[in-house]
């Protein structure tokens, strides 16, 4: 398959068109979105001016899809393979900034608003160490992190009691829908209802560029697989290192697959290597 467009920057996989299990998203350096369908181009939309660096799917509670994306100039835009349903620029926000904000990286996630309902959001991070939340095209809220947010994950990392972190005005309480913040300085903060928190739940000393939750059923919270500017993956429980495995480069891109009940770790290195782990914890 070829985009016949620009190089491509990121991609993602989601039931686009209902007609396939899994269409393809691809999203690249010229701003262009092309989305394959059984292998053939679908469609191909100008949707930005620069580099598109982040993409999510997201799905609302009327089962309604949309594509959101950023690019290198602070834009966020929700969109269609037939058109744009929202824009924003995170640096209209704030007049005063001297230097314009980049996304770093955005999240769709699911999480309680503050009335308790649960709602659909998109967590975006800038290079101004901003945590927009953002729904239907709106900031909602925004908060500061202790540095620039690189990598997102949601789940249940902590015990919610052991979360320092004021409740909203409305009364409610941390609960277990959290997101895990991998920063630039290599610390992990959690962030949950509409804060984040002071304390880090673990530093690995470099910039983290992916994180994902592995779920286990012995265990109350969830395990934290993490890669960065290492060559290394590492695996936390409750802000504690479980195990690491030493790798031939840096992590570019990794995945946890179930085979039959039994976890397995694909990863794939700078170094074009690909490999497989069975996880054993």
């Amino acid at each position: 398959m070829e985009t016949k467009s620009g190089p491509i920057q990121c991609m993602a996989v989601q039931d686009v068109t209902k007609f396939y299990h899994n269409d393809l998203i691809v999203a690249d350096s010229t701003g262009m979105m092309t989305i394959f369908c059984n292998q053939q181009i679908l469609c191909r939309q100008s949707v930005s001016d620069s580099c598109i660096n982040c993409v999510q799917t997201q799905t609302n509670a009327m089962n309604n899809l949309e594509i959101v994306m950023s690019n290198d100039s602070g834009e966020i835009f929700g969109v269609l393979p037939s058109k744009e349903l929202w824009r924003i620029n995170i640096n209209d926000a704030s007049k005063d900034q001297v230097v314009k904000s980049s996304i770093t990286c955005l999240l769709a996630v699911d999480l309680p608003d503050f009335h308790g309902k649960m709602t659909s959001y998109i967590l975006a991070a800038d290079s101004s160490c901003n945590l927009s939340v953002i729904h239907q095209g709106l900031i909602v809220s925004s908060v500061k992190t202790p540095s620039v947010v690189t990598a997102m994950c949601a789940g249940k990392f902590v015990d919610p009691s052991k979360l320092s972190l004021l409740p909203p005005s409305t009364g409610g309480s941390p609960d277990n829908h959290q997101v895990a913040l991998g920063t630039e300085s290599g610390a992990i903060y959690i962030f949950c209802n509409f804060s984040v928190t002071e304390e880090e739940y673990v530093n690995t000393g470099y910039t983290i560029t992916l994180l994902k939750k592995l779920e286990l059923p012995e265990y109350d919270n969830d395990i934290l697989v993490c890669t960065g500017h290492f060559n290394a993956i590492h695996i936390y429980l409750d802000g504690k290192k479980l195990c690491h495995h030493v790798t031939s480069d840096w992590v570019n891109s990794f995945d946890i697959m179930d085979r039959d009940g039994s976890k397995e770790l694909v990863v794939g290195c700078l170094d074009r290597s690909i490999q497989g782990y069975k996880i054993m914890i």
